[in-house]
């Protein structure tokens, strides 16, 4: 005799079944990539200022400075960038550069204008962190 087995019932399909499941997923994903272009975006932003001609100058100048290498060290590092640059013939800049050395830390204040082509610094100075003291860099 030939017994048949009897059809499995129908089964809706995972999707179907854990809806709720699949929408949190796919809204956790979307959150997840959403979070990481921002913050893919504003470091590319932050980081193309590290290449203006404010804060290289800036740079070199505390780099250079006596007092800067007694109360920070050396290496002075450039830790992250705060600010904006105008890169235009009229520009103006206003960057904040947190730096650390090996005995401090503190940042570099810049507020410059582009006339013509050409940065004049109107303020220039390293605050720093451990005296809350300044010295500046004009």
């Amino acid at each position: 005799m030939n017994a048949s087995r009897p059809a499995a019932p129908y089964r809706k399909p995972w999707v179907q079944r854990h809806w709720i499941l699949t929408l949190l997923l796919a809204l956790g994903v979307l959150f997840t990539l959403s979070v990481a272009i921002g913050a893919w975006m504003t470091y590319s932003v932050m980081d193309s200022m590290r290449y203006t001609p404010p804060f290289i100058e800036a740079m070199e100048r505390a780099r250079a400075n006596p007092q800067v290498k007694a109360a920070l060290g050396e290496p002075l590092e450039d830790r992250f960038v705060l600010g904006a640059v105008e890169p235009k013939d009229q520009g103006v800049a206003k960057l904040f550069i947190f730096v650390q050395g090996p005995k401090g830390k503190g940042d570099v204040q810049i507020e410059a204008v582009n006339e013509q082509g050409a940065w004049r610094y109107e303020v220039m100075r390293v605050n720093l962190d451990a005296n809350k003291t300044s010295i500046d860099l004009l």
